[in-house]
């Protein structure tokens, strides 16, 4: 065919990962100066030690400045679903433009989206919730005379020796939105498929697995070119989901998964997969799996990327 498909969704799933990480970027400068206003608050307490009069003034701020976080994470984060919505939905159309295929059908319906929102918005609230948990926390162990000011502040804001209250946020919030970006992507792309097969019954989906230089998950690498019917789940043993971050998956199939799934039809040819690194270069190729072939996590092994230890793709 004159259109190549896959070039076209390896360009259009690579504007998705850019749209991601500048998400991700939003919410974490968000939190940085949230993070900065607490710590003001912090330094203005002079002396050696807490008194219960500087706990009421520190937490009726604190906790105004966590709730400025979650309203304005929160709107950010729904900008940012209502997009990559829009990505997912659009996938099939523009990948498959000007090959003549009739998709048939016009915009999908939003209300899975608004659910999509609401859960992430959720998240969202228990994060802050639990930074103001644990910075209560830490203030109490001033007032109890365990820790001094100094202590308190470094325990909040991370040492060279501790990451502190703020790190551990921070990495939360990063994964929250990336993993929610990606997962209402994937949602978008299904509901559009599936809607499309009233008008090309033939139309299949196929799982591509990341390929970021993270310590990977195996299971997602043998997925790798799976092929199914589009109303069907994508099968590894005991493992039975729709399309990645699928939200009836366990939550250790999702977080911090980057894996895609795109639409597929056979007249398109059995195109090479792509696999690539965080810089867009090619480290791996892979057509549709027979079963035979050497396992791929071996390119992993052999050094041809690093993988980094903890991290699941």
């Amino acid at each position: 065919m004159a259109v190549n498909v896959t070039a076209n969704l390896v360009r259009l799933l690579a504007a998705k990962d850019k749209k991601i990480l500048g998400g991700q970027e939003a919410v974490k400068s968000i939190l940085i100066e949230v993070r900065a206003q607490i710590l003001g608050e912090l330094q203005g307490v002079t002396g050696d030690s807490y008194t219960a009069y500087h706990l009421r003034q520190n937490l009726d701020s604190i906790e105004g400045h966590l709730a400025q976080f979650e309203s304005l994470a929160g709107r950010e984060l729904g900008s940012l679903l209502d997009a990559t919505w829009e990505g997912g939905a659009d996938l099939l159309p523009e990948a498959t433009k000007g090959s003549g295929l009739v998709l048939g059908y016009g915009h999908i319906p939003t209300s899975v989206l608004q659910t999509l929102k609401d859960y992430s918005f959720h998240k969202i609230s228990n994060l802050t919730a639990d930074a103001f948990g644990r910075i209560r926390g830490e203030l109490s162990l001033g007032i109890l005379g365990q820790k001094s000011p100094q202590q308190v502040m470094s325990a909040i804001a991370g040492s060279l020796d501790s990451p502190g209250v703020f790190k551990s946020i921070e990495e939360r919030a990063w994964v929250i939105t990336g993993t929610e970006m990606g997962r209402t992507f994937s949602q978008a792309t299904q509901t559009g498929m599936a809607q499309a097969t009233q008008s090309v019954p033939d139309l299949k989906k196929q799982w591509w697995h990341a390929g970021h230089p993270k310590q990977p998950r195996k299971n997602h690498l043998a997925l790798h070119g799976q092929v199914q019917p589009v109303d069907k789940p994508f099968l590894l043993g005991s493992l039975s989901i729709m399309h990645p971050r699928d939200p009836k998956a366990p939550a250790s199939e999702v977080i911090r998964c980057g894996c895609d799934h795109v639409p597929y039809m056979d007249v398109w040819g059995r195109d090479k997969l792509p696999i690539f690194n965080e810089r867009g270069e090619v480290i791996a190729q892979r057509g549709q799996r027979t079963g035979l072939e050497e396992p791929l996590v071996g390119k992993f092994e052999q050094g041809q990327i690093k993988p980094k230890a903890g991290k699941g793709t």
